[in-house]
């Protein structure tokens, strides 16, 4: 009796790994407009977007976490996947952050009140960190995988496997590579 009562529960196990089974990732998205401040937490994702009376915020996290806080007609997006976090802050601008993988953290903040609308965009992956600040300060960029890029100045980094590079509007204050 226990040897078939082996064989059935092998045949039963062996038979779940050959089954498709559905993956669930936890999914949630926050938008905000008007002065709202919306928070949404499920499973191991969530999401912040917050912003003033003219701001427009979008956050999402997809087993991550995402922030996006806006201020002053500022537009900003963060991201937060696969274990990552992307934190989005502005006022004016676009601020956009991608974190994407575990202990991933892109950080995208712009504060600088400039009727050009800067851009700057920040992607971070699998336990690498990406920054960029404005008022020509910061752009940091470390571990395998990150990227900063500030529009406005031109500014950004980029880190590889093989390396760390970094582009300057100002060629004397940064070395051109690490």
């Amino acid at each position: 009796m226990k040897l078939i009562s082996a064989i059935v529960c092998s045949a039963a196990v062996g038979t779940s790994f050959l089954l498709p089974g559905t993956a669930s990732a936890a999914q949630v998205r926050c938008a905000s407009e008007n002065g709202a401040d919306v928070t949404l937490i499920e499973g191991r994702a969530g999401c912040r977007a917050s912003s003033d009376a003219s701001g427009q915020a979008h956050a999402a996290g997809l087993d991550g976490v995402g922030y996006a806080s806006a201020a002053a007609g500022a537009r900003a997006l963060g991201i937060g996947a696969a274990g990552g976090v992307g934190v989005s802050e502005g006022s004016t601008g676009i601020p956009i952050a991608l974190g994407y993988g575990s202990d991933a953290v892109a950080r995208t903040t712009i504060t600088a009140a400039d009727p050009a609308r800067p851009l700057a965009v920040t992607v971070a992956l699998d336990g690498s960190r990406a920054q960029v600040r404005t008022e020509a300060g910061e752009v940091i960029c470390l571990g395998t995988a990150a990227l900063a890029w500030d529009a406005a100045t031109g500014r950004g980094c980029l880190a590889t496997p093989f390396g760390r590079w970094l582009t300057s509007d100002a060629p004397s204050a940064q070395p051109a590579s690490e």
